[in-house]
């Protein structure tokens, strides 16, 4: 579990080297999606290969995750922040470890979007 756990953590932090991603990703789909592993390690798997999609698209952090960033990672929270704006109105933000400031704003907008009439 233990393992899982950190490969999720590294999974989300950082992206694989071009030569292990796509064998490190079809190992961890086929555990996610296999019939007989045990419930929550399969979770974990999925999670982490969903992490994987991701830093393999975006790319690695520039800066060492916190410690609140790994502690809600691995509890499943997200995390928030305010984002100020210069007509003097802000937004809360919802965010985890690997997400990107494109997906930040495209939230931004989903959320508007949704908040016009």
């Amino acid at each position: 579990m233990k393992a899982w756990e950190i490969l999720y953590l590294c999974a989300s932090a950082m992206p694989p080297g071009k030569d292990v991603a796509a064998y490190l990703s079809e190992y961890v789909h086929d555990i996610a999606h296999a019939q007989d592993v045990d419930p929550e390690i399969q979770a974990l798997a999925l999670k982490s290969w969903n992490a994987l999609r991701r830093t393999i698209k975006a790319g690695p952090r520039r800066i060492v995750p916190s410690y609140d960033e790994i502690e809600a990672l691995l509890a499943g929270r997200k995390l928030t922040t305010i984002a100020f704006f210069l007509d003097n109105t802000f937004e809360e933000v919802t965010y985890d470890i690997s997400t990107t400031v494109a997906e930040a704003v495209d939230n931004l907008k989903s959320d508007e979007e949704e908040h016009d009439f």
